[in-house]
């Protein structure tokens, strides 16, 4: 017995790495996605099924920076007065938001879809290979209130990514994207 423990203990960590590495990587991979359903308040409501859908606005006309770069962008006040200098004004927190623009205060938008500082995510290739927005972000022209609707953890993007290892790279280039490669969406 003496000699059993003198082994256990000689080797502890090389039995016990392997399965806090094991565990780790299971969590990381298939946990409970931890966002899925995450809906913040915002600072005044605002209705993507009436913007997106019952008025069907293009998501491009707000979230700007989506074929750009890797924000997608909150859209500023300014977005907002395109049309509300004249649409709603007797709803009272339009008029909110034009009190703030005409003071030159910015509306603090709360931020629904983040990822982690370690990963990378642009929009721009994902837009340039046809994706369309709800395949990520759900059907949004049907919310009154945005939420995560997807899993929204490493396994859901790897999976997504190795199923469109064949639109890796746009026709005529002949650039090769590692899609699956960590170096891909991590730093």
């Amino acid at each position: 017995m003496t000699a059993l423990l003198q082994v256990l203990r000689k080797h502890s960590i090389k039995l016990i790495l392997p399965l806090v590495s094991l565990g780790l990587i299971y969590w990381i991979w298939v946990s409970d996605p931890k966002y899925m359903g995450y809906a913040p308040d915002q600072p005044i409501p605002f209705s993507h099924q009436i913007h997106a859908g019952d008025l069907n606005i293009d998501c491009q006309f707000c979230h700007t920076g989506v074929e750009k770069g890797p924000q997608a962008g909150i859209p500023d006040t300014a977005t907002c007065m395109k049309c509300h200098t004249e649409v709603a004004s007797d709803s009272p927190n339009i008029q909110f938001l034009r009190q703030t623009y005409a003071a030159g205060q910015p509306m603090h938008w709360v931020k629904v879809y983040d990822l982690p500082d370690h990963a990378r995510f642009s929009h721009q290739p994902h837009i340039a290979r046809g994706f369309d927005c709800t395949e990520c972000h759900g059907d949004v022209a049907n919310m009154e209130k945005i939420e995560v609707v997807p899993a929204f953890n490493m396994g859901w993007c790897v999976n997504c990514h190795r199923e469109n290892t064949d639109q890796a790279v746009p026709p005529g280039n002949n650039t090769t994207v590692k899609l699956t490669e960590c170096g891909t969406c991590h730093f």
